[in-house]
């Protein structure tokens, strides 16, 4: 299989890391792209095999059934939540650390949309396929949370609970939010360039 198979294909578009191109990472990235666009339910393994250029059989080798690649698409998107708030040293105040790690993650999310996307779908269909890419990142929130309160880093005044939820909000809120506020403002004919900003605010103790 050529290299250049993918250049300008929808995986393509802002997922992969660099030098990232085995075959099974080229398979993660273009059902990530593929479920984002259209949901899981509406994509089959061959349509992901034709977005790669490679076999059906060879999907089936990597990641077993469509359940599988769904899995691994999945610890795909937990890997570049980790990845983004692994950049981030735990140095200044306890809120600066803790908005630093959120800043990371949407900037990361902003420079991947599709991820957003992805994110979306599970969030919204909390009971349904998307619920464990749903409990595998409040998992991670929780565990990095509870790092955060027994280092010092993050304030324990405020239940771990309610600063789970407002962790998952303040990173992902805005981006979820976003495209129906400027649905919204474009319908009534503002100026892009002066759409009203988001502000999120999580209410507990």
């Amino acid at each position: 299989m050529e290299v250049g198979r993918m250049a300008g294909t929808t995986a393509d578009r802002g997922v992969a890391a660099d030098g990232d191109l085995t075959a099974r990472a080229r398979i993660r990235y273009a059902a990530l792209a593929l479920y984002a666009e259209h949901g899981e339910d509406r994509v089959s393994m061959r349509r992901v095999a034709a977005e790669v250029g490679v076999t059906i059989g060879l999907i089936q080798h990597h990641f077993g059934t469509k359940d599988g690649l769904r899995r691994a698409v999945d610890d795909l998107v937990v890997e570049r939540v980790v990845g983004a708030l692994s950049t981030v040293e735990h140095t200044g105040t306890a809120a600066e650390v803790v908005e630093a790690r959120n800043v990371a993650v949407r900037e990361m999310l902003r420079q991947n949309p599709q991820l957003v996307s992805y994110l979306n779908r599970a969030f919204l269909e909390p009971d349904g396929r998307g619920a464990p890419l749903l409990e595998a990142i409040v998992d991670l929130t929780t565990r990095e949370v509870e790092g955060l309160r027994r280092g010092g880093l993050a304030s324990t005044r405020t239940s771990d609970k309610v600063q789970v939820v407002r962790t998952l909000v303040d990173q992902v809120g805005e981006l979820f939010l976003r495209p129906v506020v400027e649905a919204i403002w474009a319908h009534i004919g503002g100026d892009p360039d002066e759409c009203p900003s988001i502000r999120i605010t999580v209410e507990g103790n």
